[in-house]
Formats: C-alpha cells, sequence, structure tokens
C-alpha cells in the first residue's frame, strides 16, 4: 500500500511541545497584540453620522473606535500569558471605565449605545470561518511552521 504508516516512534515530544508553546506565545505577544491595535486606530468602521469625542475630535463614518485610548490600554495593559502544564492562555480584560464608572467594553463590540454600530473586534476569535480566513489565523500558522522547523 503506497502511503501508509506501519510504524512510528514520536522522539522527544516535550520538545515539540515547547516549540509550540512558544510559537503561541510569540503570536499572541505579537501578532494578536498588533491585530488588536489595528482595529482600534484603523478608520474601518460605520458610523451613522457625526460626533464630537471628549478628545475634541469630530469624527464620521467610517471611523476608528480609539477615542481617548482607554479601552485600547485596558485590554492592552491586561494582556497575559498563563501556563499549567500544557495548557496556555493568553487573555485581555477590556475593563476601560467611562465617566460614570462603568465598563463599557460590551456596549462599543456590540453597538448597544446610542446609535453607535457594532464594533466587534474580537469576533475573529470567536468565530471558526472569520478565523479560518483571517490573516492572524495565518500568522499563527507560519509561526508554528517556523518553529518546528528549527
Amino acid at each position: 500500500m503506497s502511503g501508509t504508516i506501519v510504524g512510528g516512534e514520536l522522539i522527544n515530544p516535550g520538545n515539540i511541545e515547547k516549540k509550540l508553546i512558544k510559537a503561541f506565545e510569540t503570536w499572541t505577544r505579537f501578532d494578536v497584540n498588533d491585530y488588536f491595535r489595528d482595529q482600534f486606530l484603523e478608520d474601518r468602521w460605520n458610523y451613522d453620522g457625526e460626533t464630537e469625542r471628549k478628545s475634541g475630535e469630530v469624527v464620521t463614518s467610517p471611523r476608528n473606535i480609539f477615542d481617548l485610548g482607554d479601552l485600547y490600554r485596558s485590554g492592552r495593559d491586561s494582556f497575559s500569558i498563563s501556563q499549567g502544564g500544557v495548557d496556555i492562555t493568553a487573555s485581555w480584560d477590556w475593563d476601560a471605565k467611562n465617566s460614570s464608572g462603568r465598563g463599557y467594553a460590551w456596549y462599543v463590540h456590540e453597538g448597544l449605545s446610542t446609535n453607535l454600530s457594532p464594533r466587534q473586534w474580537t469576533d475573529v476569535f470567536q468565530q471558526k470561518d472569520l478565523f479560518g480566513s483571517s490573516q492572524v489565523s495565518k500568522e499563527l500558522k507560519m509561526r508554528i511552521r517556523t518553529a518546528l522547523n528549527k
């Protein structure tokens, strides 16, 4: 039979595991954080009307979601990687507060404030089809290939 594997041995699986963990850490630290930065700073979100931001800037559609930068910084500054055995987790906590002291990330993400369109900067990581066709998915595959070829 052509192409049949009848036996094999995985040599040093711990080394492969370490390489995959390192690839994931590098991907989240650089590629995913860059992706989030771009989601906040690029003019790419549709918005009905014109508003004056607290910074004084007047914006129209399309617009970015970087007003005073509090929401962006809350995710950037809370970024962490934790590892327990073979499990590794990257996390961000979008916990910026508005002037009344209430968190507003969910309202921005879902478009639940007055006249706002949803700006779902995390959806690419929550929807399989979006992730599979995304640039950030391609970057993960590249990081894994690079790590395994070392």
